[in-house]
């Protein structure tokens, strides 16, 4: 039976999606009083009723043969940006070459991929609540398809404005706006040309030949409140790769003998020329905080708490400022991950599209974590610590991180009301932007 509903629900969904690009507003509203008009009739003939239908089915009739009977031949190139931000809306360009007859009336679309869940996803999957739920609806299990199809929404909007008169082998320019959802990648390889009826009951959708293009969608970012990060005294000096990335900006202290390896930029010229072999200029060393951002990818059966951990998470990395400061962004999945950022190594960005991929881990391991902070412990200033919800685990990571002598800023994003030591600041997943402008670092 369960089985069944599925199929049931899958076909629905289908039909639901296909009508609903082809009949337009107007359309179900014709279809409405097509269907009042011939229930009234039944047993009362009355004249101005048959006139009403009859004027209603001519008109669906032509609108029919008339949208079906369009043709349009478009070759299509998008112009994408190279990111995008979840919750933001993103406009971007699309140069159309007709390669039929003149257009006149006529838009572009981006289908989004489908989001029906297979037949194991749904039947293992639990809406969040279901428990709750009466029997009827457990049984039956909409809202579960709903959740699902939600789930599996990667954008809204992707239909362009009413596109202007296109001759025979013209090119126009529309502007398509969409607003991802989630962080991750939305892959576009399916745009339609829609061609309504003059009535605007019916359209039909032909597909564009465009190549397919790939989006890359960053997490969303919240507004932080001014803060200041611990362990500013804490310095340590630049290694060699950091140095001959960002240069010294230390003041000036002796010379010496070439060695290999030295960047011929600190060659001292002078000197080379009078003794005839390469002298170096030596400089104070370049020093600079260096902080750890901690995200928590332990987040079993609570997606949305870690998707909101994420947010905050590239809050704090579009926040820092990674030309004064050197920024690792640490985190477990099926392996470690460190990823660095500043001081002439590598942007924010990077450290934004590693959080727009990362996933949940599978398997709780903070030992591991831990391991992982001390190896890097000795250059670290300190550590931001992004927690989804709250345990006991979660307490005795932090307890490792006062044994190494790290100064620690520990946040958890939760959805329940569980207790949080005087030292974590709570974020309700539910009022992320607000709690966050109540923290103070």
């Amino acid at each position: 039976m369960r089985r069944s509903l599925y199929h049931f629900y899958r076909w629905t969904a289908a039909a639901k999606f296909l009508l609903g690009r082809r009949i337009l507003p107007a359309g179900w509203g014709m279809g409405m009083a097509s269907i009042v008009a011939a229930t009234m009739l039944m047993g009362s003939p009355i004249t101005p009723l048959y006139q009403m239908f009859a004027l209603l089915f001519g008109l669906s009739t032509v609108a029919l043969f008339w949208a079906w009977s369009r043709r349009a031949h478009l070759h299509a190139q998008r112009e994408l940006p190279t990111h995008a931000a979840a919750g933001q809306p993103l406009r971007y360009t699309v140069l159309v070459r007709n390669g039929g007859s003149r257009m006149r009336h006529w838009s572009v679309q981006e289908t989004p991929p489908d989001p029906r869940p297979s037949w194991r996803v749904f039947s293992l999957s639990r809406e969040p609540g279901e428990t709750y739920r009466n029997g009827f609806d457990r049984y039956f299990a909409f809202n579960r398809w709903q959740w699902l199809l939600e789930k599996a929404r990667l954008y809204d909007g992707g239909e362009s404005k009413a596109g202007p008169l296109c001759e025979s082998d013209g090119t126009c320019r529309l502007t398509i706006t969409l607003t991802p959802l989630r962080r991750g990648c939305i892959v576009l390889d399916d745009m339609r040309v829609l061609l309504p009826d003059p009535f605007r009951f019916f359209q039909r959708a032909r597909k564009v030949d465009a190549p397919p293009a790939h989006l890359a969608v960053l997490p969303r970012r919240y507004r932080l409140p001014p803060f200041r990060l611990p362990g500013t005294a804490h310095y340590h000096a630049g290694d060699d790769a950091t140095s001959r990335q960002s240069g010294n900006s230390g003041e000036f202290t002796s010379l010496r003998e070439y060695r290999v390896g030295d960047p011929p930029r600190m060659i001292h010229w002078k000197s080379w020329a009078k003794l005839g072999r390469p002298i170096i200029k030596e400089v104070e060393d370049v020093v600079f905080p260096r902080y750890a951002l901690v995200l928590d990818t332990f987040a079993a059966g609570n997606e949305w708490e870690f998707e909101e951990a994420v947010s905050v998470a590239a809050s704090f990395v579009a926040e820092i400022d990674t030309e004064e400061v050197m920024l690792d962004l640490m985190f477990l999945g099926h392996q470690e991950h460190v990823i660095t950022a500043g001081r002439g190594l590598a942007d924010s960005l990077k450290l934004l599209e590693a959080l727009a991929a990362v996933s949940m881990a599978s398997d709780e391991n903070f030992e591991a974590l831990s391991r992982l902070i001390a190896r890097h412990g000795g250059d670290l200033s300190a550590c931001i610590c992004v927690f989804t919800g709250w345990s006991e685990s979660r307490a005795q990571f932090l307890r490792s991180l006062d044994a190494l002598g790290l100064t620690s800023i520990a946040i958890a994003v939760q959805t329940d009301d569980t207790p949080l030591p005087g030292r974590v600041h709570a974020i309700r997943a539910t009022h992320v932007q607000e709690d966050l402008m109540k923290w103070r670092g």
